[in-house]
């Protein structure tokens, strides 16, 4: 299994024609600025594209799960110091898809 490699965004620009083939042997390449991850890439070709693309709507479903979890999370906390305010079904599903990373 290839690793991942990391790649700040100072060496992608300036190895920004060399992307091509650090995909080729890496596959992967996790991009960094000062430090931290801030983008995530992956190699495909014609074979490998839809199964990718299927796996990162998969990825983004889980980011929509996780972010209600964290919304439920916080409203059970909020309703055990009785400081809740409850809304309706419909009010909880504006504000969820209103979360970052919601969208398909």
């Amino acid at each position: 299994m290839p690793k991942i490699k990391f790649l700040s965004v100072r060496e992608l620009q300036q190895k920004g024609s060399g992307i091509r083939e650090l995909l080729e042997d890496d596959g992967r390449i996790i991009i960094t600025s000062n430090g931290k991850p801030i983008g995530f890439t992956v190699g495909v070709d014609e074979s490998t594209l839809e199964e990718v693309i299927e796996d990162w709507k998969r990825i983004r479903q889980l980011k929509r799960l996780r972010a209600i979890d964290r919304m439920l999370d916080e409203s059970e906390k909020l309703a055990a110091n009785h400081e809740a305010e409850w809304i309706d079904e419909e009010d909880f599903w504006a504000v969820a898809e209103a979360e970052p990373g919601y969208e398909v």
